[in-house]
């Protein structure tokens, strides 16, 4: 991908908040044929948040929305974009988007919601609010990631409920005086029902040609081996050619914000990208896979260890569902101001 070449949008903040309910190995364990060693053995979660089956996802994003938009100081008023990216809401319809305007108030008609993307959907999100803000007169986006892993997984299934929690987040994107910001990103995608979910239509379809109907698997399957394949292969290709057309070096990086899939996994694409652990927080030993969510616990955590500041180089990047896959460069302008609970 070339360089970002049009005006100049970067983050003013990041905010991260979390259900309350910690999810330790040993809970999942009591109904899983597993080990609380095992789990963490092989992916470096020791536990994660789970929301209570009456709570709302909706109420968690409207959270954490509010907190980004204080943390920007930032209004209502002021977003001119909102994108919402989700792929467990509360509700098919109506709008998860429409609803957050309505809770917060937010009057812009460019709402846009993001439902397939998955673990991918961060970047997607802050590259198409981007994308947005090139409109003259618009100057601020808020970009809401919320996910409810917990709802989407089989208590059954050590393959797809050790990896997944609960979490929402939010940053506030605002166009940049002078040439910083986002200066490169990279964006790609390959066929794969690696991992897959069917839609609430599918869930009790007929098998074709049968007059016995076949409740169709109404939770999260995931083929683990392809997807650590897929993410070690395309995510670091893709940091690389953003840094490429970026014109900096990964030594020139500040810190990584990429996608959680897992403790050591993240360790690994470190590993593979050629940074030190220290700029690449890992946040998913205690959260686990966030999926949306997840890149933004990363740049919530640079942030708040002071790796965000101006003038610092952050990299986001993720791979999800499908594949998608992309990264974006930016040199800030500014600090990016963090808030969470």
């Amino acid at each position: 991908m070339p360089r970002w070449q049009l005006s100049p949008v970067s983050p003013e903040s990041v905010s991260l908040v979390l259900p309350e309910r910690v999810v330790t190995n040993a809970e999942l364990c009591e109904t899983l044929d597993t080990t609380p060693e095992w789990i963490e053995e092989k992916t470096g979660i020791r536990e994660r948040r789970f929301l209570e089956p009456e709570d709302s996802l909706l109420d968690l994003a409207v959270r954490a929305a509010e907190k980004a938009l204080d943390a920007a100081g930032a209004g209502a008023r002021d977003i001119d974009v909102l994108l919402v990216a989700c792929t467990t809401p509360d509700w098919v319809m109506p709008s998860m988007g429409v609803s957050i305007a309505e809770r917060l108030g937010i009057e812009s008609p460019r709402i846009v919601d993001i439902t397939q993307h998955a673990c991918a959907s961060s970047v997607y999100g802050i590259y198409t609010a981007s994308a947005l803000l090139q409109e003259p007169g618009l100057e601020r986006a808020l970009i809401v990631c919320a996910e409810r892993g917990s709802g989407g997984t089989d208590p059954t299934d050590r393959v797809t409920r050790i990896f997944f929690g609960d979490a929402a987040a939010a940053t506030v994107l605002r166009k940049s005086e002078g040439p910083d910001g986002l200066l490169s990103y990279d964006l790609g995608n390959v066929y794969s029902d690696a991992v897959r979910m069917a839609a609430p239509w599918r869930v009790h379809q007929e098998t074709a040609g049968s007059s016995t109907p076949t409740p169709v698997n109404p939770y999260l399957q995931m083929d683990g081996r392809v997807v650590l394949r897929e993410a070690l292969t395309r995510l670091p290709k893709s940091i690389t050619e953003t840094l490429s057309s970026a014109g900096v070096t990964v030594d020139d990086v500040s810190g990584f914000a990429l996608h959680q899939a897992n403790a050591r996994l993240v360790r690994e694409l470190a590993r593979i990208v050629g940074a030190d652990t220290e700029r690449v927080p890992v946040t998913a030993d205690t959260l686990s896979n966030t999926a949306s969510v997840s890149p933004l616990t990363s740049l919530w955590r640079l942030a708040m260890e002071g790796r965000a500041k101006r003038d610092d180089i952050v990299v986001m990047g993720a791979i999800g569902a499908g594949f998608l896959f992309g990264s974006l460069c930016f040199r800030l302008p500014q600090e990016i101001n963090a808030a969470g609970d």
